[in-house]
């Protein structure tokens, strides 16, 4: 019976090896005679929530790289979280320091009277306006550190096309 066995099996086993083989080698003989493959091109684009994200990220960035190479205090950009009223949800909010340092100034002047008369307090519009030229020279200052120092300069060049894919999809949603 071990004879015969013996027979049988390698012969069985020689059967489905080739069986196999001839089936793969025409499944693959099949597929590689096939001249012309199909390409799908599959292209992702941001949601406008996804970008502002993306945006603020490449803004605090770019705010963290211009001030470790900032030498100027009063152009450091401070940035803070807030919560606003009525919210648990904090944001972070970013504004020079010579704008804080006029609404500190601006806040001690308002009032004679101890504590702080809101009232009185300066709006955010007047503020811009009377820091209006020291603005200006912050804007110059940002120019000039942007100009030379090629890793700000990367980094606000990532934050402008991030701005710009913005603006676009704006003008895309108003012209449908």
């Amino acid at each position: 019976m071990n004879k015969h066995l013996n027979k049988v099996f390698p012969n069985a086993v020689k059967l489905s090896v080739l069986t196999l083989g001839v089936f793969l080698g025409g499944h693959l003989a099949a597929h590689t005679d096939k001249q012309n493959y199909e390409t799908i091109d599959v292209v992702g684009e941001k949601t406008s929530p996804q970008l502002k994200r993306a945006f603020d990220k490449q803004r605090f960035e770019f705010l963290e790289l211009y001030n470790s190479i900032n030498e100027v205090a009063k152009f450091d950009v401070i940035c803070k979280y807030h919560k606003p009223i009525g919210s648990q949800i904090a944001r972070k909010n970013c504004e020079p320091r010579y704008v804080k340092d006029f609404r500190s100034m601006m806040m001690q002047v308002s009032s004679t009277k101890p504590g702080i008369d809101f009232n009185r307090l300066p709006s955010d519009d007047h503020i811009r306006f009377l820091t209006n030229d020291t603005r200006e020279e912050a804007f110059e200052h940002v120019a000039a550190l942007i100009a030379t120092h090629p890793e700000l300069f990367d980094s606000f060049t990532k934050l402008d096309a991030i701005h710009q894919r913005i603006e676009q999809r704006k003008e895309e949603v108003y012209e449908d």
